[in-house]
């Protein structure tokens, strides 16, 4: 919300308040899931190359990166299919003539552009000099 008028794609605090919750979550959720494991390798906040083989937590260090991954990949499909269909909802709630055209679904084609070279028969040739 901080950040909203640094950021020119957030047009309101609507959308800013969207991206300020789901944003950082994924990005929070690999965050503290590294940190989780360097506190169970080392104890320190910094983790080590590769998982060490004799520790007491080894079966949770193996374990905590792919969950959390997991779950990362499980909110991030399940948001992007909640969208979707919040968009198809959206269209079908609307009564016909307000409906927005589905992808693909045009069939006008380009009757109705108006072309300023050409007089307004067909597409404006490309190249400068036709015979």
């Amino acid at each position: 919300m901080l950040l909203k008028r640094f950021i020119p794609d957030l047009h309101t605090y609507r959308e800013a308040l969207f991206c300020g919750h789901f944003g950082p979550m994924g990005v929070g959720g690999l965050f503290l899931i590294i940190e989780a494991r360097a506190r169970m390798e080392t104890g320190e906040s910094i983790p080590l190359p590769r998982p060490p083989k004799h520790s007491p937590l080894k079966k949770e260090i193996e374990t905590t990166w792919p969950v959390v991954s997991f779950i990362l990949l499980g909110s991030t499909f399940v948001h992007g299919m909640s969208g979707a269909a919040i968009s198809v909802v959206g269209h079908y709630s609307r009564s016909k003539e307000e409906r927005a055209p589905l992808l693909a679904a045009e069939d006008d084609g380009l009757e109705g552009m108006v072309h300023e070279i050409g007089g307004g028969d067909s597409e404006p040739s490309v190249s400068e000099d036709e015979d």
